[in-house]
């Protein structure tokens, strides 16, 4: 049964794979969540066990890179030789795809956005991260981790790997004047 970008994602996808590649300690109380509703108590891993040999993930596009779409983008293969796990990576489109992926029991670990993620969180499909487990999980910018999207009222169900920025583009010539939030977008009602 399983257990079940670039720098900080090689480092913590590759912590999560070798879990799956890898029982179970108390995730304590978890609380509840929108609507009343409150996660199924599922036992995150207590210690990191011998594995399988083999990492199942679903991802976004770019994420699992092994080469095959840029030569000079590769940690697979290095994550490979170092710890002998076979990664097998599914490319989802998307949050619904990933959610029906993980649902099959097939995979291990998914690079889910926040909408997925708490879907699969109460649903059950996806168990907590003891990030105990993780070694440079202390390394993360603190204003990234716990947040509402990818945690239940302070138990972690995912790792965050990075930020962006949610960019307004528009036409200088056309839009006037220029916007100054995105309000300009979103009606406030």
């Amino acid at each position: 049964m399983r257990t079940k970008r670039m720098g900080l994602i090689v480092a913590t996808t590759s912590l999560l794979a070798l879990a799956a590649c890898g029982s179970g300690g108390s995730t304590g109380n978890l609380g509840t969540g929108p609507g009343g509703i409150t996660p199924p108590k599922i036992d995150k891993l207590a210690s990191l066990g011998a594995g399988e040999g083999e990492v199942d993930i679903v991802s976004w596009a770019g994420y699992v890179e092994d080469g095959s779409n840029d030569k000079t983008v590769d940690w697979v293969t290095d994550f490979t030789k170092q710890t002998g796990c076979v990664v097998k990576n599914k490319v989802a489109g998307t949050s619904d795809e990933m959610v029906t992926l993980m649902k099959s029991g097939d995979y291990d670990v998914v690079s889910a956005s926040g909408d997925a993620s708490l879907r699969l969180i109460y649903a059950g499909t996806v168990a907590p991260v003891n990030t105990d487990l993780v070694p440079n999980y202390k390394d993360i910018f603190d204003g990234l981790k716990l947040k509402p999207w990818n945690s239940v009222s302070g138990v972690a169900y995912g790792i965050p790997h990075g930020r962006g920025a949610n960019l307004l583009m528009y036409r200088t010539d056309v839009v006037k004047p220029a916007p100054t939030s995105w309000g300009a977008v979103f009606d406030p009602n």
